[in-house]
């Protein structure tokens, strides 16, 4: 029987091969979207790896392409620990 996640691996090794032979004809642009999906649906197994349960509009808030980074930072995340923060009272307070 097929382990969970089989067909993605086997898309995704398909995908770089074509990435790096568009690459190797000097086909940048088209590389690079093909680089993009792939970055994308990696993010996406990882978020349901994570969290079976994700709803899909959360899902489509990781595959929005976008300049910036937000991607990941729009699911809330916890602030306990991060640099330049202490708990006070229960509550997360910046230094």
């Amino acid at each position: 029987a097929p382990k969970p996640g089989e067909n993605l691996e086997k898309h995704l090794k398909n995908l770089r091969k074509q990435m790096f032979e568009l690459a190797e004809n000097l086909d940048f642009e088209e590389a690079a979207n093909i680089r993009d999906e792939i970055k994308r649906l990696e993010d996406v197994d990882l978020e349901i790896g994570i969290n079976p349960f994700i709803r899909q509009h959360h899902l489509e808030n990781i595959t929005e392409p976008s300049s910036s980074k937000k991607g990941l930072s729009k699911i809330s995340r916890s602030k306990a620990g991060a640099a330049g923060t202490r708990v006070v009272r229960g509550k997360v307070v910046r230094k």
